[in-house]
């Protein structure tokens, strides 16, 4: 099999009314600038792939930088064969050293093509499928407590959530005294986490870290650096997820031998796609941390590419899973799986089990023969 031909197309994924805050700040996020790759083949398979950043100051990846990759990658990987997956990451680090983020999109749709040539399921090309049903996260994105909580009554009630990870506004005090309340609010067999994204300081972060620590949530990415991070993982005895520190396999092996978390949550762009997921699954299962997944935004495609991952993920290794079309007003596939009393069950549709809906992508931006 060969690539015959790659098709670009760039598409603004909308949030209609919702304003994703970050902290106090006044930032808010109410869209998603997408890069969606569709990749033909000259035996007739199409393969789909999407680079969907989280905005430009989230983490070091940005959309339109990502439209510049492909532009180098795209002609490069004319007459290549999609299902040697080693070899076509061979073939890309050749011509773009590093911006593991600009590759994940052609890795995705490598994938979704070799499971349609074997007519498998993604997952169980990364060793089958670990998990019958997959356990979701939720982002309670911040603002006054009564919002908050009416946002987490409405998950529990809708899809029927189990995991919220809650943002907070950056400041110790008020921070405190909101998690204080939402403890009150928490029901048995729920799981709180107190998601900060980054936002404190060292010294908010230990302040939190402490008083919150009896309330029984997770603490996860307190700070902005690896080595901050673990000074509050040192002062606490919270369940600790490291997330945005977590940039490559290098600081994965590092927080192994720190023991700086027990979860480490990914974002598949982030380190390059499912291949390099599969080898941080098999590095964790082996150092005994636990893993959650996720893309950084984006459509179904971002999505149920974090989901096959999650899918063949060892039991007892996986924490969870939260869905980058969370805020997404809009329906780009059929095919992917739907949250159930706050699980997803993977299919077993070939590939990633998706038919995007190709004319909501309009015109593309770039085609490559």
């Amino acid at each position: 099999m060969k690539i015959d031909r790659i098709t670009i197309f760039r598409l603004a994924i909308g949030f209609g009314e919702t304003r994703y805050a970050t902290g106090s700040s006044g930032k808010a996020q109410d869209s998603v600038d997408g890069t969606i790759l569709k990749i033909d083949t000259d035996e007739g398979l199409t393969g789909w792939g999407e680079v969907s950043p989280w905005g430009r100051t989230y983490l070091p990846e940005f959309a339109e930088a990502a439209r510049v990759g492909i532009d180098v990658l795209a002609p490069a990987l004319i007459g290549a064969d999609p299902t040697d997956i080693a070899g076509l990451h061979a073939l890309m680090d050749r011509h773009l050293d590093g911006h593991a983020y600009i590759k994940s999109g052609f890795d995705i749709a490598a994938h979704d093509l070799l499971g349609k040539a074997a007519n498998l399921p993604v997952y169980r090309l990364l060793g089958g499928r670990a998990n019958e049903r997959i356990p979701m996260n939720c982002a309670v994105y911040h603002g006054p407590f009564n919002e908050m909580a009416e946002r987490i009554a409405a998950y529990r009630e809708g899809p029927g959530y189990r995991i919220f990870s809650t943002k907070p506004g950056g400041e110790a005090v008020s921070d405190i005294r909101l998690y204080e309340r939402l403890a009150e609010i928490r029901q048995p067999q729920e799981t709180f986490i107190a998601d900060a994204n980054r936002l404190w300081t060292l010294t908010d972060a230990l302040k939190v870290a402490r008083a919150i620590e009896p309330l029984g949530f997770n603490l996860e990415q307190p700070c902005g650096t690896y080595e901050a991070c673990l000074r509050v993982r040192r002062a606490t005895r919270a369940t600790v997820t490291l997330d945005e520190s977590v940039l490559d396999g290098d600081v994965l092996a590092r927080l192994a031998r720190d023991n700086a978390a027990d979860i480490v949550h990914v974002k598949l762009s982030r380190i390059g796609g499912i291949a390099a997921a599969r080898r941080f699954a098999a590095f964790c299962e082996i150092a005994g941390l636990s893993l959650s997944w996720a893309s950084s935004g984006g459509t179904e495609i971002a999505d149920m590419a974090a989901l096959h991952v999650a899918a063949a993920t060892p039991r007892d290794h996986l924490f969870g899973l939260w869905s980058c079309r969370e805020f997404n007003t809009e329906t780009y596939a059929c095919g992917a799986s739907h949250i159930t009393d706050g699980f997803v069950v993977p299919s077993e549709a070939p590939g990633l089990g998706l038919t995007p809906h190709e004319d909501a992508f309009g015109t593309p931006i770039a085609t490559y023969r």
